[in-house]
């Protein structure tokens, strides 16, 4: 993938759940600590967390990854999904992350 952001909305948070232990062949996610406040990239400080099966990685929603292509022969299987603050609105809609998945539902916290 490209580096991207999943939105530009504050107060959502994206979880990624691994189903399988995951290993550097299989694509795993890259991080650009830092970008969800300032728009500057730096591929230099990337971070690339290798998480295990149950694992939990959380980062703001406006941060810049991307996954890696897949050199493995198994299918890189996570759990997806994202919460946002109580009461925010994605882009002036409170329907939740309709810059991803519009028909799915996003979990609220407080």
């Amino acid at each position: 993938q490209k580096w991207h952001r999943d939105g530009p909305d504050e107060g959502y948070i994206d979880c990624f759940v691994p189903l399988i232990d995951l290993t550097s062949d299989m694509g795993i996610t890259s991080l650009q600590p830092g970008t969800h406040i300032c728009n500057v990239e730096d591929e230099e400080a990337a971070v690339a967390p290798l998480l295990g099966k149950g694992d939990v990685l959380l980062f703001d929603y406006r941060t810049l990854h991307r996954g890696q292509g897949n050199m493995s022969k198994s299918t890189r299987t996570l759990a997806y999904a994202v919460f946002k603050r109580k009461g925010e609105t994605s882009s002036g809609d409170s329907s939740g992350d309709i810059h991803n998945f519009p028909a799915a539902l996003t979990l609220e916290y407080d």
